[in-house]
């Protein structure tokens, strides 16, 4: 990484973070207090598995919002605005059929979902659904901005968006709960979009140049696929584990978990835009070297955070779990808190690690990827079924051991990267 390329790099992690940031106060709002304060006690518990399992249905979108970044970055790289344009055009088309029709493949199996995990909330199944949906086509629009280095304009459509979302739950929050949540959820995601595309309005006005050829429509659809398997490979075990919480716990325990996990879930807030800013880099790193300086940068900050915060949440995590609203009823859960930020740590690692190789098409991480979590949602779900899930400490064990897992395995491409 030479200095100037470092410098760049650094100034828009910077101001990336900073615009984040402010944008986060409003995400931190909406989780920390509006769903302490309004959500019931016996609802708050389904917040995480029903968000997870609407994100698990919309993976075909994400992979395709992270295919079309892949292509983008190379693309703006070698000033190729004209073929830019009519990828990002044919990307936008497709995202919006996408969309219609897994929002109608979702409405019949979304409240099958909330059946199971003891929920009924009317129109908060349609809503849950269209915020992850939308959420994994708005990347579409906000990575063109990313893959094209237009980190200014990406920070203030965040802060925009947010700013849209604090509005919605303000409003409707305190009438219907889970309602309002998600369709604040819906108008993040809604906003950058719209921003998204007046940002870009320079690289889609210039002459469009041919980029939907037989080869790059193949190599595309070929790329689709493996980041296709990447997402969801993790993002079912995800699933797996909010479920479990959800069905063999008390709605008591799995809402200390929720409330517990607000203080790891904040690391999301540094590594987004970490992964954000580094993703073109890494694409464009002239070895596995280079790339992997990146890596390291990443995963020394976040790690460093990380224990810092799990020494204050040991000596201090019971006080600011009760500044939340609602937040004494679940004092004994605090001791969760430092273990599930460094297990949020230790798996920001392998994130880092792995998008990166994404980031050049290399999935050769794939071998050692799959078999992993198949191992341990095998083994996890022959728990359940013939164990005895006697707390949330047993959860806990679980978690420790695919956080760590994924670190081990994830050294292989830090340790010795390949060109």
């Amino acid at each position: 990484m030479g200095g100037s390329k470092r410098l760049n790099f650094a100034a828009h992690a910077l101001w990336v973070f900073l615009a984040l940031r402010l944008a986060d106060a409003v995400n931190i709002a909406s989780g920390m207090w509006f769903v302490p304060k309004y959500v019931s006690g016996e609802d708050i518990g389904a917040v995480l598995p029903l968000s997870t399992f609407a994100t698990f249905l919309s993976l075909p979108l994400f992979a395709f919002a992270m295919t079309a970044m892949k292509e983008s970055a190379v693309l703006s790289a070698a000033g190729e605005k004209g073929r830019l344009k009519s990828l990002l055009s044919g990307v936008f088309t497709a995202a919006g059929g996408a969309v219609a029709l897994g929002l109608f493949v979702a409405a019949f199996l979304m409240p099958r979902f909330m059946d199971l995990i003891g929920l009924s909330a009317g129109g908060a199944g349609f809503a849950v659904v269209a915020a992850a949906f939308l959420g994994c086509v708005a990347p579409v629009y906000t990575d063109a901005l990313q893959a094209t280095k237009r980190f200014r304009a990406l920070g203030l459509i965040e802060i925009g968006a947010s700013a849209a979302r604090f509005a919605v739950m303000a409003a409707l929050m305190p009438i219907k709960a889970l309602l309002g949540y998600f369709s604040g959820q819906a108008a993040q995601p809604i906003s950058r979009i719209f921003l998204s595309l007046f940002a870009l309005r320079r690289e889609l006005t210039v002459k469009s140049e041919s980029y939907w050829n037989g080869g790059n429509l193949k190599r595309f659809s070929a790329l689709f696929s493996l980041i296709l398997v990447y997402q969801a490979v993790p993002m079912a075990v995800a699933l797996l584990e909010q479920y479990v919480i959800r069905t063999s716990m008390s709605a008591r325990d799995s809402a200390g978990y929720y409330m517990a996990s607000r203080f790891s879930d904040f690391l999301f807030y540094l590594t987004f835009p970490l992964l954000i800013v580094s993703f073109p880099y890494t694409a464009l790193a002239k070895d596995g070297s280079s790339r992997m300086k990146y890596v390291l940068s990443c995963s020394a900050i976040t790690l460093f955070v990380a224990f810092l915060a799990a020494i204050i949440y040991v000596f201090f995590g019971s006080r600011l779990l009760g500044i939340l609203p609602n937040g004494i009823k679940y004092l004994e859960y605090s001791s969760l808190m430092p273990h599930l930020v460094i297990i949020t740590a230790l798996t920001s690692v392998q994130v880092f690690a792995t998008n990166a190789e994404v980031s050049v098409g290399n999935f050769r991480f794939l071998r050692w990827f799959i078999p992993l979590h198949l191992v341990y949602i095998s083994a996890f779900f022959a728990f359940v079924q013939f164990g005895e899930l006697k707390s949330l400490t047993d959860i806990l064990v679980w978690l420790w051991v695919i956080a760590v897992a994924r670190v081990a395995f994830s050294l292989t491409i830090i340790l010795r990267p390949k060109k």
